[in-house]
């Protein structure tokens, strides 16, 4: 069915109020003091439902005001539209993490999948057996477009080509470090030590540049990098079977080192780490499910350091 807009124009909400109140009490004067009007007010009101229903709604009798057929007659069907009003506007239904049975679709990289992974894998099986985790590819060209478009439920990535309908919120800050196989005897990384390795990059560009080259470059110096992949994970895997070297996030790095015997030092020349964010769209601040999702997540980052 069609809306007419134009014609419910006329209608606002406090007249169905009014509506329902006049029915209930079949008198103004008490229908203005339920809602706590004057009787002038509440007369007024009558006075512009009588117009646009076609009816009187209320008739005098010999002894009191009588309802006529037709508002008994439409009295449950407003009783219902204001119910209908209050629990959607008013009262919205509770989100249940125990009962509920959810899909929620989360952009994300590998790096961020291992470093959160982990724990929200863990609230959700204790606090929501039904909730289901789908992590999608994260691509910076796509990705704004499938929030919009409510394919995907939250992005977490740094760095975000934010609209004004879009919403972040800071997460964790992390740094680089220098990952290589534990059995390497260096204790620490000089330039000089650093150059001369082979490195592997992970790049979103598919390219063999990344940031630490600008860096480099400004000093007149370059790396060999033998190995580009857009992926975080495997790194550590190529790392402990080979001599070369990478930086990586510190926090996945301290996670794969302790079960691939990788060691960990600081970059010879120091960079710039990153801020983490979750990104949605405005269109589901406030609903409950998706708020429930994102406390979650934010939990999941404060017990990082209990890993």
């Amino acid at each position: 069915m069609n809306i007419d807009y134009t014609n419910l124009r006329q209608i606002d909400l406090n007249l169905l109020i009014a509506l329902d109140v006049l029915i209930a009490e079949a008198s103004v004067t008490k229908a203005a003091e339920r809602l706590n009007m004057s009787q002038s007010a509440m007369s007024y009101s009558l006075k512009r439902l009588r117009t646009i229903l076609g009816d009187d709604i209320l008739v005098r009798t010999s002894r009191e005001m009588e309802v006529t057929p037709y508002a008994r007659q439409i009295s449950d069907r407003i009783r219902q539209i204001l119910t209908e009003i209050q629990l959607t506007l008013l009262e919205p239904d509770e989100f249940n993490p125990a009962t509920a049975s959810e899909t929620f679709r989360i952009a994300a990289s590998d790096y961020v999948e291992a470093t959160l992974g982990i724990n929200l894998i863990r609230q959700l099986t204790t606090q929501a057996p039904g909730i289901r985790i789908r992590i999608s590819n994260l691509d910076k060209e796509t990705i704004m477009d499938a929030l919009d478009e409510n394919r995907i439920d939250i992005a977490i990535n740094p760095e975000l080509p934010l609209k004004s309908w879009h919403v972040a919120e800071k997460l964790y800050r992390e740094e680089f470090v220098c990952v290589m196989r534990g059995d390497d005897s260096a204790s620490e990384l000089s330039v000089a030590n650093y150059l001369e390795r082979s490195h592997i990059l992970v790049s979103l560009r598919d390219d063999f540049q990344g940031a630490y080259d600008k860096i480099l470059a400004q000093q007149q110096q370059s790396r060999r990098v033998i190995w580009s992949t857009p992926h975080f994970m495997v790194v550590s895997l190529l790392l402990a079977n080979s001599d070369c070297i990478a930086l990586l996030p510190k926090r996945m790095a301290q996670q794969c080192a302790k079960n691939m015997n990788l060691s960990l030092l600081p970059p010879p020349i120091p960079i710039k780490g990153f801020t983490v964010s979750m990104v949605w769209h405005q269109r589901n601040t406030n609903n409950p499910a998706h708020q429930w999702l994102r406390q979650q997540i934010v939990a999941a980052v404060q017990n990082l350091a209990r890993l």
